[in-house]
C-alpha cells in the first residue's frame, strides 16, 4: 500500500517526520473518543501555536516549536493517564503480553528496540527503524501497521471482542540527540509513577529497557524508575551517542 511506503514526511491528523537513520519515542493509544472539552483544548493549543510561529524567526522560533512539542505532548498524555473512561484493556497481563511479544518479534526485522513502558490505555516505545532489503527504511506508517494489525486481533481474540482495538494515529518524535535520548527514556520510565501506578520504590512489570545502551544499578526485575539508572561513565556510556554519528543534525530543520 503506498500510504504505508517510507516517506520522510506526511501527514494525517498529524504530522510526521521521519528522516532516514532517525531514532524516535511513538505513543498509540487504545480506540476511544476523546471528551469534547478536551478536543477543544487541544484544538485552541494548536491554532495559538500556528499564530505564533507566523511572528517568529531563527533559533526563536525553532525552540518555541520544540517547547511547544514537548508541552502539547505531555499534556495530552497527562489526560490519558488520568482519564477513567476509556477501556483500560492493556492493565491485563495476557493483553500486556502480547503487545510485548509483539514488540520483541519485530525487534532487529523492522526496527531497533530501545525501551517500552506499556500503560492501562496507551504504550510508549522509543525505536530506530531498520534498512530493508533494498536500502530502503522501514516507515514508521508501516511499523505501527504491523504492530497495531496482529495485536488488535490478538487482543481481541484473549478479550472475546470485536471491533478497533488501536486508535488509528500514534504521535512521533524524532529524537535529535544525546540529551534529548536521555530525557524521552527518563520520561517513558517515569511513566507509571507520574500516573501513581506505582511508586518510586516499585518496579512497573510491563516496562523494558535494552541494556546495551543503558546500565542499571540492578535488573529490570527489581526497578524500573530513573532513581535507579545510571549511564556508563566510561565507553558504554558513549554508545547511545554514536546512535546520532549517522545524522548530519546541522542538515535538518526541526
Amino acid at each position: 500500500m503506498d500510504n504505508l511506503k517510507y516517506r520522510e514526511f506526511y501527514k494525517r491528523n498529524l504530522p510526521h517526520y521521519q528522516p532516514e537513520c532517525g531514532i524516535f519515542a511513538i505513543t498509540f493509544r487504545l480506540a476511544f473518543s476523546l471528551p469534547k472539552r478536551t478536543k477543544e483544548s487541544l484544538k485552541e493549543k494548536k491554532e495559538d501555536f500556528e499564530r505564533n510561529i507566523l511572528i517568529l524567526k531563527g533559533e526563536k522560533l525553532q525552540d518555541y516549536k520544540n517547547e511547544f512539542e514537548r508541552k502539547y505532548f505531555e499534556s495530552f498524555d497527562t489526560f490519558l493517564e488520568k482519564y477513567s473512561q476509556s477501556p483500560m484493556w492493556l492493565s491485563s497481563d495476557s493483553i500486556a503480553a502480547k503487545v510485548k511479544e509483539s514488540l520483541h518479534f519485530m525487534d532487529n526485522k523492522m526496527y531497533e528496540l530501545f525501551a517500552y513502558c506499556i500503560m492501562p490505555n496507551h504504550v510508549h516505545m522509543m525505536i530506530k527503524p531498520l534498512s530493508k532489503n533494498n536500502n530502503i527504511v522501514h516507515s514508521l506508517a508501516n511499523i505501527m501497521y504491523s504492530l497495531k494489525r496482529f495485536t488488535a486481533n490478538e487482543c481481541n481474540r484473549l478479550l472475546e471482542r470485536k471491533g478497533q482495538f488501536w486508535h488509528n494515529e500514534s504521535y512521533d518524535h524524532f529524537i535529535r540527540d544525546d540529551k534529548d535520548f536521555e530525557y524521552q527514556l527518563h520520561y517513558l520510565l517515569d511513566n507509571p509513577i507520574k500516573a501513581k501506578l506505582i511508586d518510586k520504590t516499585k518496579t512497573w512489570q510491563h516496562s523494558w529497557i535494552n541494556n546495551d545502551y543503558v546500565n542499571r544499578d540492578s535488573d529490570l526485575e527489581k526497578t524500573s524508575s530513573t532513581s535507579e539508572l545510571s549511564y556508563y561513565k566510561e565507553k558504554k556510556e558513549w554508545q547511545r551517542s554514536n546512535l546520532f554519528k549517522e545524522l548530519d543534525l546541522r542538515q535538518i530543520k526541526f
